[in-house]
């Protein structure tokens, strides 16, 4: 009987040593969790991982040892925009381990609030090198873009060209471009509209020129406002439509670009469940406007536009974005009588170049006065001595200018900018015109519905499983059933 309570005992005994030492492990290995935080995003969109361009942006704090400072004033009912926003503000410290931030009750710290004028919340403040600025959208791309703005020491103008049909930047339509003017917006430069009939020429701040999709081409004294603006280190993106513009295509090809009269057709689009004259591009040439895209894009109504064998002195040029092996182009008269086959006396076969883009580097490259009078201005409002090396560099450098050619204006309308990788491929372009390298990458997401596209082989798909199938299985146990237990009743 003893030995059978010393076993009891000593089974119990073990038993509760177990749970202390399971429960030992447990706090170990959240103690090593919590010292050593890591993070696993499962979902699909990346809802929970910072965009490149957010990483980029840090990265580059990180190499300049600028620390951040951010302020956030909320209720302290709302516990929910509290969590959310920290989640958010994590993933920036995981990044960069001098990105600080607190939250505050405007209420409770009325002092504080009251010396960051606080009058609506929540809101948060971003502070870097003595500049703050504040945003009220708790996302990343809000986040982001403040960064931008603080770490930026001028704002870039773009100038989008108008008089001759382009897609209008103040339309809401299918066909307008103010979403594209929007997010350009976003990235912190300002956009300006540009009547070369009207004006001496380009203006001398225009980081870029934009041409987007214009129905009749421009007069020769414009062509000429345009060269002279390439001449001096200019800036400019043209879109381009099928079977309009010919002197534009003409003036395009003195730098690098080849634009036939044709308009793609793709067979993959279709099998995707676009449309055959919207090629989906998914093979981009190594640029760094395609560094690390991987997304596709949508090119609806677009021609081919191929890096040219006969172009000026000093200019290089590069495909970027190919159609699949199973496009090809049509003419005009092909598309108007509804023949879309491949003929081999007309047409090019895939893959096709429906982007491009060229440097130009004129002879006798004068200095860029652009940078030159910037250095002028740090120099005025600086106590340091002027930094002789920096002035020779920029004396010495030569001018070059920066192309990007789209084949389809219909790109960046608002029917099809939000498409995929429409809105990150055109503001890596704009990017790398107004010379804001460390701005290309994929743009922070926005939290948005994500259309699901469909081949028709799929819609079938999730039509008949659920309607018909799965109604057919059962209905088949059903009378497996009734049939088995017919036969085992007894006659």
């Amino acid at each position: 009987m003893a030995i059978n309570s010393r076993s009891k005992l000593l089974l119990g005994g073990g038993t509760v040593a177990g749970v202390f030492i399971f429960l030992a492990i447990v706090a170990a290995i959240q103690y090593i969790a919590i010292q050593n935080p890591k993070r696993w995003d499962l979902t699909k969109t990346g809802k929970h991982t910072l965009a490149p361009q957010s990483k980029q942006l840090m990265d580059t704090l990180k190499e300049k040892k600028i620390p951040v400072d951010v302020l956030v004033f909320y209720e302290s009912k709302d516990s929910g925009t509290r969590e959310a926003t920290k989640d958010l503000l994590d993933q920036y410290k995981d990044v960069y381990s001098e990105f600080h931030y607190s939250f505050h009750d405007p209420d409770r710290d009325r002092t504080l609030a009251l010396q960051n004028s606080i009058d609506t919340y929540p809101t948060m403040v971003l502070k870097i090198g003595g500049k703050d600025e504040r945003v009220n959208s708790m996302n990343e791309e809000s986040i982001t873009n403040a960064i931008s703005r603080l770490l930026r020491t001028e704002t870039k103008k773009i100038y989008l060209l108008k008089g001759h049909g382009e897609l209008s930047p103040e339309s809401d339509e299918v066909d307008g471009f103010k979403a594209a003017k929007t997010q350009i917006e976003k990235q912190n430069y300002k956009v300006e509209d540009l009547v070369l009939l009207q004006a001496p020429g380009v203006p001398e701040d225009a980081a870029a020129v934009i041409v987007a999709g214009p129905k009749t081409d421009p007069m020769d004294s414009e062509f000429q406002a345009l060269r002279q603006y390439l001449e001096r280190g200019g800036h400019l993106l043209v879109l381009l439509t099928p079977f309009k513009t010919p002197k534009l295509a003409n003036f395009l090809k003195n730098y690098g670009f080849v634009t036939e009269e044709d308009i793609v057709v793709d067979r993959m689009s279709r099998a995707l469940g676009g449309d055959y004259l919207m090629p989906v591009i998914t093979t981009y040439i190594k640029h760094q406007i395609t560094k690390n895209f991987t997304l596709a894009s949508f090119f609806p109504e677009v021609r081919s536009v191929v890096a040219s064998r006969d172009f000026k002195q000093g200019v290089e040029v590069q495909e970027l974005a190919l159609t699949s092996d199973v496009s090809w182009t049509i003419n005009e008269e092909q598309l108007k009588s509804g023949n879309a086959n491949f003929d081999e006396k007309t047409g090019k076969k895939g893959p096709i170049s429906v982007m491009a883009v060229s440097t130009y580097t004129p002879p006798q490259g004068k200095p860029d006065q652009t940078k030159a009078a910037d250095i002028e201005k740090e120099k005025e409002f600086s106590d340091e001595p002027p930094d002789k090396k920096t002035e020779e560099e920029t004396a010495k450098k030569p001018v070059k200018s920066r192309i990007v050619v789209f084949g389809s204006s219909l790109v960046a309308a608002n029917k099809f900018f939000k498409l995929q990788g429409n809105p990150d491929l055109f503001m890596n372009s704009v990017s790398w015109l107004a010379e804001d390298e460390n701005l290309i990458a994929i743009r922070p997401k926005s939290t948005k519905a994500t259309p699901i596209v469909l081949t028709s082989s799929e819609s079938w798909a999730v039509f008949a499983i659920p309607l018909l199938f799965v109604p057919l299985i059962w209905i088949v146990i059903g009378v497996v059933v009734f049939v088995y237990r017919k036969r085992a009743v007894p006659a």
